[in-house]
């Protein structure tokens, strides 16, 4: 059976002498895994497919779980993102997300539009610590697990002081954190607050400095670490 659908590429991965095996990000699809035969050859017509980030109209073969890459329109390259080491780890941060967070397979349409406005966003040059931040909140809300910094997910009352609480998840109080908890500072708290209510559009219009923004990061990948594992290219971004 023949299908059509819009995708990202994740990664690709060296298959066989001739073939890789693209990690599709899919809008009808999820994220599925698409063999793309001879791709690696040098006259190969379909080399641009196979690129991470590349964003493209995919025609695929497909018997039961198997995808097979027939021919594939580029609708953006996203060359952009791999010209800076840091909008490159930032995108790179985007892309584990999808890789680690989601499910084989499992259609998210909303997720997928996040991901190209977060792309579209590293692409014109908005703050890449910005877009991350406002992308893993955004995903963390869609998946249920959102971040609010005014009330306490614990006892539902107004928050003075804010903790993320590891174990229970979300944001408590003073009266319900525990040893475990993490304390949030106002401006950390206020950063996650307007990232998150900013549409990635907007974003270059906000004036946080890098370091109020990497440490409002840092909080939010401590959370997602808990909840699901750790960004290696988060981790590495942090570092630059």
């Amino acid at each position: 059976m023949d299908v059509t659908t819009k995708g990202i590429v994740l990664k690709a991965t060296d298959y066989k002498e001739n073939d890789k095996l693209i990690l599709l990000y899919s809008l009808e699809y999820g994220k599925i895994t698409v063999h793309a035969r001879g791709i690696r050859k040098g006259n190969a017509k379909l080399k641009f497919a196979a690129d991470q980030f590349c964003f493209g109209q995919y025609d695929l073969s497909r018997t039961d779980d198997r995808f097979t890459l027939k021919t594939c329109d580029q609708l953006e390259s996203f060359f952009s993102l791999r010209e800076d080491i840091v909008v490159y780890y930032a995108a790179c941060a985007v892309a584990e997300s999808l890789m680690n967070y989601t499910e084989e397979g499992q259609s998210e349409p909303d997720v997928f539009v996040e991901t190209l406005k977060a792309f579209s966003s590293l692409s014109d040059g908005v703050e890449p610590l910005a877009v991350v931040l406002r992308y893993l909140l955004s995903f963390l809300q869609m998946q249920g697990l959102g971040l609010r910094f005014d009330v306490c997910s614990s006892c539902g009352g107004p928050v003075a002081k804010a903790f993320v609480d590891l174990q229970r998840g979300g944001v408590v109080c003073d009266g319900c954190c525990t040893a475990e908890s993490v304390a949030v500072s106002a401006r950390t708290a206020a950063v996650c607050t307007v990232v998150a209510s900013v549409p990635f559009d907007k974003l270059r219009n906000l004036d946080f400095s890098r370091e109020s923004l990497k440490d409002a990061l840092q909080i939010v990948h401590r959370y997602v670490s808990h909840s699901f594992s750790p960004l290696k290219s988060l981790i590495e971004l942090f570092r630059l």
